[in-house]
Formats: C-alpha cells, sequence, structure tokens
C-alpha cells in the first residue's frame, strides 16, 4: 500500500454536504475490499463559508484512489504519493 496526500479546494459548499460526503464514506471504502483506506481529513473553512480539505489515504495504487473519488463524487485538485516521513 502506498500512502497519498490528496487536496480538495472548496470540495464542499456547506456543513450538511461535508456532513454528507463523511456518512456515505464507509460503504463506500466497503466496495473496495481494502484497495483503498481513508487515514485522516483536516478541514478548513474557507472566507465564504465552503470547505476545503487535505487528506491521507492509504491505497494500492493511484488509479484506484481515482476510482474511489469517482464513485464518491469527490474532486482531487492534487494527489501527491508521500516518499517518506520525517520525525518529529
Amino acid at each position: 500500500m502506498n500512502l497519498y496526500l490528496v487536496s480538495r479546494r472548496r470540495a464542499w459548499l456547506s456543513e450538511e454536504e461535508l456532513a454528507a460526503t463523511a456518512d456515505c464514506t464507509p460503504a463506500v471504502l466497503g466496495i473496495f475490499d481494502g484497495a483503498v483506506r481513508w487515514v485522516r481529513s483536516y478541514v478548513f473553512e474557507e472566507a465564504d463559508g465552503a470547505f476545503s480539505a487535505d487528506c491521507v489515504y492509504e491505497a494500492e495504487s493511484v488509479e484506484r484512489l481515482e476510482e474511489y473519488f469517482d464513485a464518491m463524487m469527490l474532486p482531487a485538485d492534487e494527489i501527491r504519493q508521500v516518499d517518506r516521513f520525517a520525525a518529529a
């Protein structure tokens, strides 16, 4: 499994849209049978009230990750594979 950082800018226009995405996530991830795993998301409220996020995923490949985003109808402004970790 590879680790990916995904940036989404202004992906949700309201807290309700963000909550709906969170509600659907477990069921859709189940379809991918372990090929994609959500690790963590950091959500930011923009000045206009929209929401952006930087999310961490594990996935077999970037293609499988993109298939998951298509299934969730989620944008992915940038997908970066993590090459190494830095210790604090």
